[in-house]
């Protein structure tokens, strides 16, 4: 009953994150779904979620990103995915949970700290030469191909890189859609070979799609009534507990 309880939550958060509701909705879902579940199962029973939300997701941004930011990312992100995806098949469970914890801490600190620079002075930041983007753009996405990999929690790594150039939001959402399409579909490849993804799973996911419908639908309607910093800080909750509990038991 937990197991189930849980699976439909975590499956209404990845909707939730998909209509733009709530930050880093999202990243929660694989912690918490490793609670009840090994770690395979978890990112494994996530992924073909992401890959149809992000199909949607790119239909409606077509051609709305910064086409710079996704080539200086995405080659970082393949040597990620395949650097992942070497970790997934040597680490032990226990240790793969606690990683997934490691990591979803992590977010925590880094969004906490967002929070409050927000509420500070304007960053300074702006446009970066073209060197110095493709150089950082690299690195984060080495960062965020592993952590996607692992945790599917690779979105803080980009924003991290991409919030200092004060991009509109139209095309910093349509950026990290772009890049997150190629990650996931990259991804399934490599989760297809360690058999993370399998038929069961993939019909697992079919019976899941009413409740990620149900996320988006309850996305939107949130957006107009609910302050996203309270949801956000939910989250935060949420995920600190998931993670925390990852970390100590595994």
């Amino acid at each position: 009953m937990l197991r189930t309880a849980v699976i439909a939550i975590a499956t209404i958060f990845i909707g939730l994150s998909k209509a733009g509701f709530g930050g880093g909705t999202g990243l929660v879902a694989t912690p918490l779904l490793a609670m009840v579940m090994t770690a395979r199962e978890a990112i494994g029973l996530m992924l073909p979620l992401l890959v149809m939300t992000d199909i949607l997701s790119m239909l409606y941004y077509w051609r709305r990103w910064d086409t710079t930011n996704v080539i200086a990312l995405i080659p970082g992100a393949i040597v990620g995915i395949m650097l992942g995806g070497t970790v997934l098949n040597d680490m032990p469970e226990i240790w793969l949970k606690r990683t997934i914890g490691v990591i979803a801490l992590i977010f925590v600190l880094v969004q906490t700290w967002r929070n409050l620079r927000s509420q500070g002075k304007d960053d300074k930041d702006g446009p970066m030469e073209i060197g110095h983007r493709y150089l950082k753009g690299f690195a984060a996405g080495v960062g965020a191909g592993v952590s996607s990999t692992l945790a599917h929690i690779g979105g803080v790594v980009v924003s991290m890189y991409l919030l200092p150039q004060r991009l509109s939001n139209r095309t910093y959402v349509g950026t990290t859609t772009a890049v997150f399409f190629i990650i996931n579909a990259t991804k399934v490849p490599v989760y297809l070979k360690l058999n993370i993804l399998n038929g069961r799973i993939f019909s697992d996911d079919l019976l899941l799609l009413p409740l990620l419908g149900m996320g988006v639908l309850s996305g939107i309607l949130l957006n107009r009534r609910v302050s996203k910093r309270t949801f956000s800080y939910i989250i935060l909750a949420l995920v600190l507990i998931s993670g925390t509990k990852l970390l100590i038991r595994g």
